[in-house]
């Protein structure tokens, strides 16, 4: 059914991570122009700060579907494929930022990878994270080491998120307001871990509950989990569900 779906009128968050996991013989370049087009088609193509405050602000969107993007764990193909199509089709990312994974050694990478399930991806270096933040995108936050927040004490806490904020400012020379938690769902972000994070960041995404703008009250602003490569009736699917404020 998702095949005839359309997209309904409001605003969508996607959350992404890359554009293909580690298939063989794949042109990502390719996948994701056309994960682009088939949006562009039906939707209006906008960036995250605009969809924040969209919804923030709960501006009824009665006839359009807006559609931001949303990048986790920022891999190389954000660089060179991702942020460069965007741009194309006239609108930016967000790329949300583990900083101990940046310009870190194999075994760094190597358990990174263990942790999100995924074998042979490789990070931005810090020259390119701040070539896309002086491009027009937002460099979010989403912790130094991307544990299971749910499994960390509070000094623990503290540092994954205050500490990882505190670099990416000192890198980038901005504040960075926006922070997404790890792995997304509920149970992974306690009510302790949320009340730590809104110390330090104005804006904090989700990657679930996407029938609804937000979780815990309005202190949490939901997206939706969508990778390129996925079938496009997954994509018509998840986009034509309406959404509500509560």
């Amino acid at each position: 059914m998702g095949s005839i779906k359309k997209p309904e009128p409001g605003v969508h968050i996607i959350n992404s991570h890359y554009v293909t996991p580690n298939l063989v013989g794949h042109d990502d370049y390719q996948i994701f122009e056309n994960f682009l087009k088939h949006l562009d088609a039906s939707c209006t193509l906008i960036s995250l700060e605009e969809a924040t405050q969209m919804i923030v602000d709960k501006i009824p969107a009665k006839k359009t579907s807006y559609v931001a993007f949303t990048f986790d764990d920022g891999f190389e193909e954000c660089y060179h494929v991702i942020a460069p199509l965007l741009e194309k089709y006239n609108t930016t990312g967000a790329f949300f930022i583990n900083a101990n994974f940046v310009e870190s050694d194999d075994v760094y990478r190597t358990a990174f990878n263990d942790r999100i399930r995924i074998d042979t991806k490789t990070p931005m270096n810090w020259s390119q994270i701040k070539e896309l933040h002086e491009r027009g995108h937002v460099i979010g936050s989403h912790t130094m080491d991307h544990y299971n927040l749910a499994d960390l004490n509070e000094e623990e806490l503290h540092f994954q998120i205050q500490e990882n904020k505190s670099i990416l400012e000192k890198k980038l020379e901005y504040s960075c307001d926006y922070f997404a938690w790890t792995y997304g769902k509920l149970i992974h972000f306690p009510q302790h871990a949320l009340d730590i994070a809104q110390k330090f960041h104005p804006y904090i995404f989700s990657g679930t509950n996407y029938k609804k703008y937000f979780s815990y009250g309005t202190s949490v602003i939901n997206r939706r989990h969508l990778e390129p490569y996925w079938p496009k009736n997954h994509l018509n699917y998840f986009l034509s569900i309406k959404k509500t404020w509560s």
